[in-house]
């Protein structure tokens, strides 16, 4: 749209320059000479001689500011493909869309359905257009025994009207209105053909190539004429994640904070539309003496629950804030969803209370066991939690609490003093700790499928 704005604003410009130029040299040339039959002559010369020119910057501003581009057109396309039910009705709103993105005023798209082996025309001229269906095409007619391939493309201009069968050619061409014609084919099966009407402005290589490109997408359409349906329904799902997605990330806290003495890095990522990897973090009260830390996962199905995870995540801190511990926040948590059936999942939660004197207090309900870096001796190790799923440690200035999603868990557990000697060699700044884990765990992982959570805690020496 801005581009078109941009456009239109260059040719009015253009327009009004060539306006006051006229203006310009008429008053000039009448001071010079009264002689009004010359003045009439000079000026109908004058304009004849700068309206190509005019013309040429104007085909000027179309190649530059806003050209035709095929992503353009068929983003545009499927975007009305969307809204229709019928394939006729596709491919007209298709052939329309082409006619007016190249600035076209008349075109056929003449198409061959194999399974009723009938044609049906789509026709416009003058913006107006309709669909003769079951049409009467001659099998024999002279486009179709020229054309034998999609790279046939037929350019009108290029045709030898001194030759007896491209003259026939030039003939049929213009019965039809044309001046360029494309052929629709899948493979090696024939479907039909585009034709493009003139224009003032030539059709340059580059576009039809994109009409070219253009009737192949055409094609692949066509011969999955499931197509429209499926793509309605997948659309239909797709919003719904969509919306929930977009939810769940505008609840999602910052990767990157520092609370008093306490400094936090996250990574975050999710390889599908809809999250199961979640985390939050925020002060339990009004001074920051307590910084709260969740990492949470829906196991099972998450169809239709993931969207109830920013309301279990304001659950979660309505219990910390009020006064409650890890452990009994999560026993409050997960027995309110019980008692209202909010979800029918299971989910794997961890949830720590880290004071700014680095005492912390975690439960872990199902969830993978957090590690402890010690810095004073440079190791790693898991934290286990004691009685009733609550554990509790001191983290000290440079040690560094981690708590990752499943997959991260296993590959650190198999190789701990790897990861420690990592870990160690970053000195005390947590963002680089953070990049040399992801770059060496996102590397073992490969393309395997699967959120990805990594929740590194340092107190006092991050960076």
């Amino acid at each position: 749209m801005k581009k078109e704005v941009i456009n239109a604003l260059l040719k009015y410009g253009l327009d009004f320059v060539f306006v006051l130029l006229l203006l310009f040299i008429a008053t000039a040339v009448m001071q010079l000479s009264t002689n009004y039959y010359f003045l009439m002559l000079f000026f109908v010369l004058f304009i004849v001689s700068l309206l190509p020119i005019t013309s040429y910057f104007h085909d000027i501003i179309d190649s530059r500011i806003s050209p035709v581009v095929y992503e353009e057109l068929f983003v545009q396309t499927v975007d009305s493909i969307l809204t229709i039910e019928s394939f006729d009705e596709m491919l007209k709103a298709t052939f329309d869309r082409v006619l007016e993105l190249f600035k076209v005023r008349s075109g056929l798209l003449i198409f061959y359905y194999h399974d009723k082996d009938e044609f049906n025309i789509f026709y416009q001229r003058n913006r107006r257009s309709r669909i003769i269906r079951k049409a009467k095409v001659e099998n024999d007619n002279i486009l179709f025994r020229v054309i034998r391939g999609p790279d046939d493309i037929i350019v009108k201009r290029e045709l030898n009207t001194s030759i007896h069968f491209e003259r026939k050619l030039i003939a049929e061409i213009e019965r039809l209105n044309g001046e360029l014609i494309i052929p629709i084919y899948y493979r090696d099966m024939f479907l039909g053909l585009i034709i493009i009407g003139s224009r003032k402005r030539r059709f340059s290589g580059k576009e039809m190539r994109l009409l070219k490109i253009f009737a192949s997408r055409i094609a692949i359409l066509s011969v999955n004429s499931f197509f429209v349906s499926e793509l309605l329904k997948k659309k239909a799902v797709e919003k719904e994640y969509e919306i929930a997605t977009k939810i769940q990330k505008r609840f999602l806290p910052d990767a990157d904070a520092r609370i008093g003495h306490i400094t936090i890095r996250v990574f975050h990522e999710t390889t599908s539309l809809m999250t199961r990897e979640f985390y939050d973090i925020f002060v339990s009260g009004d001074e920051v003496d307590e910084v709260r830390i969740s990492a949470y996962r829906l196991l099972g199905n998450i169809t239709g629950t993931s969207i109830y995870m920013p309301g279990i995540q304001a659950l979660l801190q309505s219990f910390s804030r009020l006064g409650y511990p890890p452990a009994k926040a999560v026993m409050k948590l997960k027995k309110t969803i019980r008692e209202r059936g909010i979800i029918d999942e299971e989910i794997s939660l961890f949830h720590a209370s880290v004071q700014q004197n680095g005492e912390c207090i975690f439960c872990n309900s199902n969830y993978q066991s957090p590690f402890i870096f010690r810095s004073s001796s440079q190791s790693l190790r898991p934290v286990k939690e004691r009685g009733r799923k609550q554990g509790r440690l001191k983290l000290m200035p440079g040690d560094v609490l981690i708590i990752g999603c499943k997959t991260f868990h296993e590959f650190i557990v198999e190789n701990m003093r790897k990861y420690a000697v990592l870990i160690a060699g970053q000195g005390s700044s947590l963002s680089r700790i953070r990049s040399s884990l992801i770059k060496s765990l996102t590397a073992k992982q490969g393309e395997q499928e699967g959120d990805r959570l990594l929740v590194l805690v340092t107190l006092e020496g991050g960076k």
